[in-house]
């Protein structure tokens, strides 16, 4: 089984503490609570509507990002890394 170390505020890691139960693990806790997201009928798109609403369809990028952006993409910056031998 792979691991993936989360860093949660401590707000959030007492959240979860109240929720788990003897001998249940951190993950055990997740799964649970989580289960009805991870049903084949979640759309992903709904949850990433949710975390981007606070921008109200502006984009994340404020004017001068995007300029910054479409300059990156006409002219890429060249790689530092030395060629390699053939």
């Amino acid at each position: 089984m792979k691991l993936k170390t989360v860093s949660v505020d401590l707000e959030a890691f007492n959240l979860i503490k109240k929720e788990k139960r003897p001998r249940e693990s951190y993950g055990d806790v997740v799964r649970r609570v989580f289960a009805d997201r991870a049903e084949s009928s979640f759309d992903p798109s709904e949850h990433l509507d949710q975390l981007f609403s606070e921008f109200g369809g502006k984009g994340v990028l404020t004017p001068a990002g995007r300029k910054r952006v479409a300059a990156r993409q006409n002219t890429p910056p060249r790689s530092t890394r030395a060629p390699r031998a053939v």
